[in-house]
């Protein structure tokens, strides 16, 4: 579904919502109808307020999720300090992102139902199984929507970890590749990461496996894109190691090592981009220690004008056959190397005593 699709969707449901709330009204006595007068009225704004306004994807389809958006918006409304009209879009749009955040915050519940059950905790398992479906649905619908001229575009992607999260995107994404190991569609690097992905069997009372009904539904060779995709994106939320940062400045120095003629505009230096993925996890201190694993003299990092990117500047009468700096011992491990090796303990003297 589109977005607007999904606003329709949202505004005809809470319509019949309030046909069932104005049904329900005309069978109560006088008295009553006039109690509900004022509730009667903003519900009727409500609906007005999202005909002439559309909410996004992620908070229509969130919103959509509810049994009664329009008393859960009313609701929401009623809570709020405000005045009037003003306030009717904003009450919508914050009842769907509260229900959008509570929806990502939603741990995955990754115990089987039967173990739900002998512990007491059937109402969680529920709740994330519900959303595991939403979560499945909504990944099949993103890769329908977003794959055109033989391409799947990455905002299939961030447009389902947006809702429901990277824990509950990757749990569906694994599970599937999981289920359907055998295929050959999918790349062996997902297959191996699938495996790292704890899901747990959860069996009915038949002995079929429940994780069969969370299998996406698109084509797999899309899901291995979009498993990908969602990899990739997941990486660059994480900060770097230094055996990352190292990684990168072997990748730069064979780069700058490789070129015979200087590149940089001014053809006084030999230049080299950073990569986009190691600048969009990296911190200050990470540049810091990219540019110190570097033994040549007169390298600087800088940005340029008329190119995005950060870049490593080497002059062009420096080494460039100088190799990186080593990586420093720990504390630990210097502590650990200096210790004195134990000697072999010596033979108890014998007992003279006891030696007849």
């Amino acid at each position: 579904m589109t977005s607007k699709e999904l606003n329709d969707a949202l505004y005809d449901k809470m319509s019949k919502e309030m046909e069932n709330y104005k049904g329900w009204l005309l069978t109560q006595p006088a008295e009553e109808i006039l109690q509900h007068t004022y509730e009667y009225t903003m519900k009727q704004d409500i609906l007005e307020s999202l005909e002439h306004h559309e909410l996004d994807y992620a908070q229509a389809q969130s919103l959509l999720g509810s049994p009664t958006p329009l008393e859960d918006v009313y609701g929401y409304y009623n809570d709020l300090d405000c005045t009037y009209m003003e306030t009717i879009w904003e009450s919508i749009q914050g009842r769907a992102g509260d229900m959008l955040t509570a929806q990502k915050a939603l741990p995955v519940y990754n115990h089987s139902g039967t173990y739900a059950h002998e512990h007491g905790e059937l109402e969680a398992y529920r709740a994330s199984r519900n959303a595991n479906i939403a979560c499945r649905d909504a990944i099949d619908d993103a890769i329908s929507r977003h794959y055109n001229d033989n391409s799947l575009h990455a905002d299939a992607v961030t447009e389902v970890i947006d809702s429901f999260g990277f824990e509950r995107t990757m749990y569906i994404l694994a599970n599937t590749v999981r289920q359907q190991n055998w295929d050959g569609r999918y790349s062996s690097s997902n297959k191996k990461w699938a495996q790292t992905i704890d899901v747990c069997e959860n069996p009915d009372g038949f002995g079929n496996d429940r994780q069969c009904e969370l299998v996406l539904r698109s084509h797999p060779g899309l899901i291995n894109i979009f498993t990908s995709e969602a990899r990739h994106q997941l990486l660059l939320t994480l900060p770097l190691t230094s055996e990352e940062v190292r990684q990168e400045a072997e990748r730069l120095l064979n780069e700058l090592q490789r070129r015979t003629e200087p590149n940089s505009p001014s053809e006084s230096h030999f230049m080299a981009k950073i990569s986009d993925d190691f600048m969009a996890r990296a911190s200050s201190n990470d540049q810091m220690e990219l540019r110190k694993l570097f033994q040549i003299k007169g390298c600087f990092l800088a940005d340029m004008k008329d190119r995005p990117g950060l870049f490593l500047f080497v002059p062009k009468d420096a080494d460039r056959s100088l190799p990186l700096r080593k990586p420093r011992a720990s504390v630990r491990t210097k502590l650990h190397d200096a210790r004195p090796v134990a000697s072999a303990p010596k033979p108890a003297a014998k007992n003279k005593g006891m030696d007849r």
